[in-house]
């Protein structure tokens, strides 16, 4: 798959419309429908730049059902050969109690190695907790067909105020994808951000670190990133 191709689809998955709360990251609070912003982050590092949008939305302020959607793209820096991975998942959620819901949706994941995009259907859980200086996102699930992938995906943001405009900003994302079918880790990863954040954007710096395959082979990353909002 093609670079262009690959950016284009994260673009379209990446593209769902978001209808109800969210005003700084994946802070909720009371916004009118059609008004929240999604959070969106670059980042460029010394081998690769990625990009990130994470939504995650009720249909309406008392709603239980909601949308929660995560795309990441990523390319190294090559102009002949570049690699580049995709990967998104769409999701409608249902609050069974407190911050808990269960989910069902579609996956999809890509890569220019392969030339291929699988897109499954998944279903599993999501917790989430989003207060004024702090962020928890839980999201288990299992693909429904082909080889049974289980995977968990995982942020915590901590991002206090130390003014009206400026605070601090860091996040520690996680995710495990394992093959059920065929009994091996597929991929996983770790990213960490520390920086500051003025008004409705945070920068600063941070790593990724990404493991393939049954030997979880590592690809470390470090560079700067920025993280605002978009509507």
């Amino acid at each position: 798959m093609k670079l262009k191709q690959l950016v284009f689809i994260a673009l379209i998955l990446g593209s769902e419309p978001s209808v109800a709360q969210t005003t700084d990251s994946l802070q909720t609070g009371d916004v009118p429908i059609g008004g929240a912003p999604i959070p969106i982050e670059i980042f460029a590092g010394n081998k690769a730049f990625t990009f990130q949008l994470i939504v995650s939305e009720q249909f309406s302020p008392k709603s239980r059902f909601g949308f929660f959607n995560v795309t990441n793209f990523m390319g190294d820096y090559k102009k002949i050969g570049q690699t580049a991975e995709f990967f998104s998942q769409s999701i409608l959620t249902a609050q069974v109690w407190k911050g808990i819901s269960v989910t069902g949706g579609l996956s999809a994941i890509g890569s220019s190695n392969s030339n291929l995009i699988t897109v499954r259907p998944t279903a599993g859980l999501q917790y989430l907790f989003a207060g004024p200086d702090f962020v928890i996102v839980v999201l288990p699930r299992l693909d429904l067909t082909q080889t049974y992938n289980f995977e968990t995906f995982t942020v915590l943001e901590f991002k206090p105020r130390l003014s009206k405009n400026w605070g601090i900003y860091t996040r520690l994302q996680g995710l495990y994808n394992y093959n059920t079918k065929l009994d091996f880790h597929e991929v996983s990863s770790i990213y960490l951000r520390l920086g500051v954040s003025f008004k409705s954007v945070q920068f600063g710096v941070g790593s990724n670190h990404d493991f393939y395959g049954p030997n979880a082979d590592n690809v470390n990353n470090f560079g700067v990133f920025i993280k605002t909002d978009i509507f």
